[in-house]
């Protein structure tokens, strides 16, 4: 009777231990796969701050489990960066965006993992409205245009425009006009409408706004293969789109 009661027990206590192995391995490989993505996200970081000439290393995430499978086959699913400035220009200025955020999807690794590029990419981050005004003033000061205006938020999905010109040495203050974001062919444009300014400073200062308003602005300076898609005033600012293909990460 007791020998048979142990033959019984055997096996079960093989089994037991066999799946405590079991689970320890797998609790080994999920660790190892973590660290692994860990040590990945901070190359692509190094990588990307290199290529993008970033002061500081974006925030890189890996999606996707496990890692180390994608890894073998150097091919990434889904990649998201997050940087809390960028550096572009408008028509060679310097213009801060924030907040930039970027999904990245089927991120094909190179052969020696210096680089990579993906296939996909789009993304959104904000202007706020105090670097607009300052951005768009060093504009007028280089161009001595005599035009100045002050961006804002009207509450209702537009932007509010305080209006200033300047003519024969005589400063004069146009007014707040609400007023809309145009995107045409790569090129940011203000759009006001005729009747929404005031009738203020004469037939020349009239041109002068009409002409400071109509003239695009272009903002250049985003990554390879990136382009801007939508510009949309918010209570924090002027929220942007972007999206592109064969975006490269080093």
């Amino acid at each position: 009777m007791s020998r048979m009661t142990m033959g019984e027990t055997d096996p079960m206590r093989a089994l037991r231990i066999s799946l405590i192995v079991l689970g320890v391995l797998a609790v080994l490989a999920v660790i190892a796969d973590r660290v692994a993505v860990r040590f990945a996200q901070s190359e692509v970081a190094s990588q990307a701050r290199t290529s993008l000439g970033l002061t500081s290393e974006p925030s890189v995430t890996i999606n996707g489990f496990p890692f180390l499978t994608q890894a073998l086959g150097r091919d990434l699913n889904h990649v998201t960066l997050g940087l809390d400035d960028y550096q572009a220009e408008v028509d060679g200025q310097a213009l801060t965006i924030s907040e930039l955020s970027a999904d990245l999807r089927d991120v094909e690794i190179a052969g020696d993992f210096s680089g990579a590029t993906a296939e996909r990419a789009e993304g959104d981050g904000l202007i706020s409205y105090e670097e607009m005004t300052r951005a768009y003033g060093e504009l007028l000061a280089v161009s001595d245009s005599g035009f100045g205006v002050e961006f804002g938020y009207t509450g209702d999905g537009r932007l509010l425009l305080t209006l200033q010109a300047t003519a024969f040495g005589q400063t004069v203050d146009v007014g707040e006009v609400p007023g809309e974001l145009v995107l045409e062919d790569e090129a940011v444009r203000l759009q006001v409408n005729e009747d929404d300014i005031p009738d203020v400073g004469g037939a020349d200062v009239q041109s002068m706004i009409r002409e400071q308003l109509d003239t695009g602005r272009t903002i250049t300076g985003l990554p390879d293969g990136v382009d801007l898609d939508t510009v949309e005033p918010t209570e924090d600012g002027v929220r942007i789109t972007i999206s592109g293909a064969n975006v490269s990460l080093g």
